[in-house]
């Protein structure tokens, strides 16, 4: 399925007619959700969330947007109490079904979502319970990051856009391609940086816009992208940035973090965009081989991969792209910040190498982004940190290469797409792989 846009990037004629009324249709779903819900708090709520998905489903047309909506509304369902339940659907269907171009739908879907909140809180009320109010904090910051995204005020086609992209198994780094082929069918400029020997890291972000691409670990971006997000991230001066992540199944609150620490860093977020990708933790890959051949073929749909390619396209348009930044009800991501980093991970995770499969071909250790590998006596030995990427596992020929207690029992994930995969590190400290340099 390919990205329904012209060689210059535009938009198909008759788009804003069928925004128009699709968003009109999105009110009277919610409205009709907020009538159910008044007069009966207690109601099944799970046919409702199956009929908003389909409905959101008929513009997105995307797996990883299915789920993430699901879920969240499974969550309010199963955290708040009475009326609470509703209120993630409430405020998300308006909301979803007006993101699109013109500023005063926008207005509008966030008016809305606002108004059918409040009402649907004060039938409620009183909140009783933190999980009610957690559902309810997590939807007014929802809206409130929608708001502040539309009084930013309109923003023009960036010319030229610097893409960071952290990718060990090559799977993040295939959504950044179909993002990066919708930018550049607007005519602008992509320079990509990849993220791979991050203590060698240099990049000069001198475009005009910026997008960053990352797989979700424990909820959150690698820890080493991360910290260079935290402290190597130069200043935006109000410029625009997208974000990108990957994963196998939920990512919960990943880009409120990358929200919050772009917004710190002067940037402008504008949306964001995310894939299903094939698991490519060996930990958890248990079964025969034949099972997971299969499995890894799944995803990601050609459905989502045009989606993300017509997100890059409005994005290189200036106009709203991708997904809101809808906020789940569980901060999950401060537990992952807690249980993987730099100082965890070093005694936590310890690698070995089979002796009697390993032929000391070396791979594993051009590959490691924390350089923590090194061959002695023809075998490879670990020392340092890690960054958990599991890349060792997973490009190993021989299947020799694991994590002690972690990836024993499970199967590697051979790379779906070994050319997008690093090779080895340039001697100016450039990740070097086959697509690219």
């Amino acid at each position: 399925m390919e990205v329904n846009v012209d060689v210059n990037g535009a938009r198909p004629a008759g788009a804003a007619l069928l925004s128009w009324l699709y968003f009109l249709a999105g009110l009277l779903v919610a409205a009709a959700i907020l009538r159910i819900a008044a007069w009966d708090p207690a109601a099944d709520a799970l046919w409702l969330r199956v009929a908003a998905v389909a409905f959101l489903g008929l513009k997105y047309r995307s797996l990883p947007a299915a789920l993430e909506l699901y879920t969240v509304f499974w969550l309010g369902d199963l955290l708040g109490g009475g009326a609470v339940r509703f209120l993630p659907l409430v405020a998300a269907v308006p909301l979803y079904a007006g993101w699109a171009p013109p500023r005063l739908m926008r207005a509008a879907a966030i008016a809305a979502a606002a108004a059918g909140s409040t009402l649907l809180i004060a039938a409620a009320a009183p909140i009783a319970g933190w999980g009610a109010w957690a559902v309810t904090a997590a939807t007014a910051l929802t809206l409130a990051l929608a708001a502040l995204n539309l009084t930013a005020g309109p923003r023009t086609s960036p010319r030229a856009v610097d893409v960071v992209v952290n990718s060990a198994s090559g799977n993040t780094m295939h959504l950044t391609q179909q993002f990066v082929d919708g930018v550049q069918s607007t005519g602008a400029r992509v320079t990509v940086h990849r993220f791979h020997y991050y203590r060698d890291f240099r990049a000069e972000l001198t475009g005009d816009a910026l997008a960053v691409a990352f797989p979700i670990y424990g909820f959150k971006p690698p820890w080493p992208m991360l910290a260079w997000l935290l402290r190597g991230l130069p200043r935006g001066g109000g410029r625009p940035a997208y974000v990108l992540y990957s994963a196998a199944g939920g990512p919960e609150n990943a880009h409120l973090l990358l929200w919050l620490i772009l917004r710190c860093k002067g940037w402008r977020p504008v949306g964001r965009s995310w894939g299903v990708y094939p698991l490519n933790v060996a930990t958890f890959r248990w079964g025969p081989r034949a099972l997971w051949r299969f499995l890894d073929r799944l995803v990601p749909l050609p459905t989502d991969a045009a989606a993300v390619r017509a997100h890059g396209a409005a994005f290189g348009r200036g106009e709203p792209a991708g997904y809101p930044f809808l906020i789940w009800p569980l901060p999950l991501f401060i537990g992952g910040i807690l249980i993987d980093n730099k100082w965890v991970d070093t005694p936590l995770y310890r690698n070995y190498a089979w002796r009697r499969r390993c032929n000391g071909c070396g791979i594993c250790v051009a590959f490691c982004p924390a350089q923590r590998l090194y061959l002695k006596d023809g075998r490879p030995r670990a020392r340092g940190t890690c960054t958990l990427c599991l890349g060792c596992i997973n490009v190993c020929p021989r299947r020799a290469m694991e994590l002690r207690f972690w990836s024993e029992y499970g199967r590697p994930y051979p790379p779906r797409w070994p050319k997008l995969v690093v090779r080895r590190r340039a001697p100016d400290g450039r990740a070097v792989w086959p697509g690219g340099s």
